[in-house]
């Protein structure tokens, strides 16, 4: 009797145990090493944000930083200064964001389908592989992901109930979307409500005026950013910023970033062809691409037969975004994977709408099947790099694998419905892969980013800062981890500093150094190294590992 209990309650509060599992890998996320370039150049501009005090203009290493707008920028330093220099403190405020968009997307699904697909909506955002991913190596696409979904989310509850609350709370998410990557932010939540209006046939809400007062508060949300800009930017025309002369930060960011890369005006370009998003896509949406396909070809058929006479009760927000930001994306002269990711949220509810509506028939019990073989890939693939990549540290986690193999068995065969079926094995195997990447073979691999490590030991011992040097590194790990803006001199300065001075360098680095100061380095460590974000196959294998390794030293002048 007692274990027919535990059976039920463990049934009853099974997407609780899904969700917290999934939180678990993204705690684990938070504590992986911040990996070179891009999400260690965030860091340090974060920290240096937040030493200096200039929230207003963006700077990295005291020189203008015009790329990305200032949101990520703003909640790292902030979360910096309250907890201190970590990887955790970092990554915090996207990773709340992402959940904030998890959240929304569960919110919004729940507005117009049922309970159970919204909570298969967010369990499939929650698992996808993009998500496991902006977890670990932060970027400005996780946290633009949260606001947009949260805006139109707010947005829907303000068409639906008529309450101003909902259009302000709607217009705050749009403003802090485009503080986060540019107008994109309001193209996106612009391309969900357009398209839904039109494919309903309800022209009038396009001419509410309430649309006025949403333009109104987006626009006072973006003036910190806006005068930040120009203050920094506008107000001096004789800067030379990345190649341009007296560019205007205003434009910059609120047009030439985004759109110049389809009107050609940006300089941006990595020829990356239409097509280029139809092929990272299919990981990216892993485990639920193959849901994707079939939950797309569906609606446009639905909305093919009907001949654009929708009903008025259904929503076309999700399809319009995805459809319309997917091609609007496809269409930009630079690419890459992640500029997709704010789009998944709707995906996410097209599939979770498409996997709650299955019957339980022969034909759809196959294709549960054909997941539960297909997801056997990820067992398969964590047990093999426990075997060729990294030695686990101890039995715990391939224990741990092995026992949710158990688990994702069980879920299959005894779950009660066809969704279930689904939903809850996939769930299964992409926990037990994410704690695999999260706990196992990120921080293996981060053990190969010697600026880093050296960064860290730096501040473990407290080198004061005209006491540790660079030379031929890079400067982004460097600068975060060792909590200062680390300086970088040339052969001949070297040779000038003082005994006991410490220098981080390359091999081409030390031979330089040593030959033109007579008074010679010793060397304090030495350090493998590899540029982790440029992964091969070839290094992961163990026994061809060090074939691809550089070696980077610490040295302590004579």
């Amino acid at each position: 009797m007692s274990s027919i209990l535990k059976k039920e309650t463990l049934y009853h509060y099974r997407y609780l145990i899904a969700f917290s599992a999934i939180a678990l890998v993204y705690f684990f996320n938070m504590l992986v090493d911040i990996m070179d370039i891009d999400a260690a150049q965030y860091a340090s501009i974060a920290r240096e944000m937040w030493e200096t005090g200039g929230f207003l203009e963006v700077k990295q290493r005291g020189v203008d930083y015009l790329d990305k707008p200032p949101m990520l920028f703003w909640l790292s330093s902030l979360s910096l200064g309250l907890f201190g220099l970590s990887n955790f403190a970092y990554k915090l405020p996207a990773v709340l964001i992402i959940i904030l968009g998890i959240y929304s997307t569960y919110r919004f699904t729940l507005m117009y389908y049922d309970r159970k697909k919204a909570i298969y909506a967010a369990l499939i955002l929650a698992t996808t592989q993009a998500i496991f991913l902006i977890t670990n190596d932060i970027r400005t696409d996780g946290i633009l992901m949260g606001f947009v979904i949260f805006s139109v989310w707010q947005l829907s509850r303000f068409l639906k109930e008529q309450k101003l609350a909902y259009l302000l709370l709607g217009a705050i998410g749009v403003a802090a979307a485009m503080m986060s990557k540019g107008p994109l932010g309001i193209v996106l939540v612009a391309f969900a409500l357009g398209g839904d209006f039109i494919l309903r046939r309800e022209w009038k809400l396009f001419f509410k005026w309430e649309w006025i007062l949403f333009l109104a508060i987006v626009i006072l949300f973006l003036l910190p950013m806006t005068y930040g800009l120009y203050t920094q930017y506008d107000l001096h025309p004789e800067k030379e910023v990345y190649g341009l002369v007296g560019p205007s930060g205003v434009k910059f960011f609120y047009w030439t970033q985004s759109f110049g890369r389809v009107t050609g005006e940006s300089s941006w370009k990595n020829d990356a062809g239409f097509f280029f998003f139809f092929h990272t896509i299919l990981w990216d949406f892993q485990p639920w691409i193959f849901f994707l396909i079939p939950a797309l070809f569906l609606r446009f058929k639905k909305i093919i037969l009907s001949k654009l006479k929708m009903d008025k009760k259904d929503e076309y927000m999700s399809f319009s975004v995805f459809i319309l930001g997917f091609l609007a994306l496809s269409t930009s002269g630079f690419k890459l994977p992640h500029y997709i990711f704010p789009l998944f949220p709707f995906a996410a509810i097209i599939v979770g709408d498409y996997i709650g509506s299955l019957i339980d028939s022969k034909g759809h019990r196959r294709f549960a099947r054909i997941q539960f073989g297909f997801m056997h890939l990820f067992f398969l693939i964590s047990f093999l790099s426990f075997v060729f990549f990294f030695e686990p540290a101890s039995f715990l986690l391939p224990f741990l694998i092995f026992v949710l193999y158990f688990v994702f068995v069980y879920l299959f065969k005894y779950s009660k419905t066809l969704g279930d079926k689904i939903i809850l094995p996939t769930v299964a195997a992409i926990f037990a892969f994410g704690m695999v990447t999260s706990s196992y073979f990120y921080p293996n691999l981060l053990s190969y980013q010697a600026e880093s490590i050296v960064g860290k030991e730096i501040t473990a011992q407290q080198i004061p800062k005209d006491m540790f040097y660079a030379y031929r590194a890079h400067a982004n790990c460097l600068d975060f981890y060792s909590d200062r803006i680390v300086e970088f001199v040339d052969a001949p300065t070297a040779a000038g500093l003082k005994k006991g001075t410490l220098i981080f360098t390359d091999h081409i680095g030390m031979e330089e150094l040593s030959s033109s100061d007579g008074s010679g380095y010793k060397i304090i460590s030495t350090y493998d190294d590899y540029n982790v974000t440029g992964l091969s196959f070839e290094f992961l294998l163990k026994d061809r590992r060090n074939e691809h390794l550089e070696k980077k030293y610490l040295l302590e002048k004579k």
